[in-house]
């Protein structure tokens, strides 16, 4: 199938006026992106204070069916006229060939540990956990979770609890039900929760997964795995000692940050260390 785009420089304050007039011309889709160079410094989670101001100017992407719109590039150009500070309409021809297998090109089927592998549904073989990728973080691609599916494999025991904090796609959750564990998942982003209850259900396990915050949880778990910024697991390291009974296990720290969050969990101990790149993974009992 043949498309078209429509990329038009908008002034922050016109974008939804311009936004329902494209749509209104039969548009299929619309993108806002920054401008090359105007894209603000990406938020951390221990970032303080106000955010930077949004540039003035954004990029708007617009899609029709090209069968559809031969006829139209007049009305929308005179739609956007006289709105002040408007760019030139931009077109330019696409199709669509090859997008999805370029896309699932770079998903990769990903050993975590011994008998263990992270899998797409499309290259996933008996006994994968499945994931569907772009859902939400936990891949199995990044070190992180490849070292945190390896700590729930080696500590996961039939019977008991797991609490996976900040749960991103589920992964976790998902490897410690196998296990035979009672798996429950929180994060603070509800598509995180959607993904990792659609994921638990594309491994035929059940979990509970949902937005409760950590500090709203009650009761102890023998084991306890946060997938965090350092500066994350420091600001809840308190509930994390409290909820955890036996086994903390803490990724997603790069390695000039690990004194933070090992200062921070006193009096646990750490009993294991993994030094991997620039990021650090560990392990805690009480």
């Amino acid at each position: 199938m043949s498309w078209v785009e429509l990329s038009v420089v908008v002034p922050r304050g016109y974008i939804e006026a311009v936004s329902v007039a494209l749509f209104d011309l039969g548009a299929l889709g619309l993108q806002e992106d920054f401008l090359p160079g105007e894209q603000p410094p990406v938020r951390q989670p221990w970032d303080t204070g106000s955010p930077p101001p949004l540039p003035k100017r954004a990029l708007l992407r617009a899609w029709w069916n090209k069968s559809e719109v031969a006829a139209s590039h007049q009305r929308i150009a005179a739609a956007l006229f006289g709105m002040e500070g408007v760019g030139e309409p931009v077109w330019k021809d696409q199709t669509d060939d090859g997008w999805a297998d370029a896309w699932r090109s770079r998903c990769v089927r990903v050993e975590v540990a011994p008998g263990w592998a992270v899998s797409p549904p499309w290259l996933a073989e008996p006994g994968d956990l499945i994931v569907e990728p772009g859902m939400a973080f936990g891949t199995g691609e990044h070190p992180t979770t490849r070292f945190c599916v390896g700590g729930v494999v080696r500590h996961a025991e039939a019977g008991h609890r797991c609490l996976d904090v900040g749960t991103g796609s589920g992964v976790l959750a998902i490897a410690a039900a196998r296990m035979g564990m009672s798996a429950w998942g929180i994060d603070i982003d509800p598509e995180a929760v959607r993904a990792a209850l659609e994921n638990a259900s594309l491994n035929h396990v059940e979990i509970r997964a949902d937005e409760t915050p950590l500090a709203e949880v009650d009761g102890v778990y023998e084991l306890v795995v946060a997938n965090l910024f350092a500066e994350v697991i420091v600001a809840l390291s308190d509930d994390m000692k409290r909820v955890c009974s036996r086994r903390l296990i803490v990724a997603g720290i790069l390695s000039d940050r690990a004194h933070l969050v090992i200062d921070a969990l006193e009096p646990m101990q750490m009993v294991h260390r993994v030094d991997e790149g620039d990021w650090t993974h560990m392990e805690f009992t009480p």
